[in-house]
């Protein structure tokens, strides 16, 4: 029987295109996952949730509106070396 939203690691590698081990490497850094005996599961929900988390909204270059230590973002001249 497969529960509908909840997925082994060996089906969320396959989600993403990588390697088990990496996605036990994400377990570490947070990815929220169920220990169920010695399965290990993970629910869409939980994931879906995990990414927004992770989500960016913008790049340091895209933050012209921004403050660089109190100076605006287009006025930081960065040191010559």
């Amino acid at each position: 029987m497969k529960l509908k939203g909840i997925l082994n690691q060996e089906e969320v590698a396959e989600i993403f295109g990588v390697s088990v081990e990496t996605v036990l490497g994400w377990r570490d850094i947070g990815m929220p996952w169920i220990k169920l005996g010695k399965m290990v599961l993970f629910s869409e929900g939980g994931l879906l949730k995990w990414l927004r988390g992770l989500e960016k909204t913008q790049n340091a270059q895209d933050a012209s509106g921004q403050d660089f230590f109190g100076q605006p973002m287009g006025k930081v001249i960065p040191p010559k070396n």
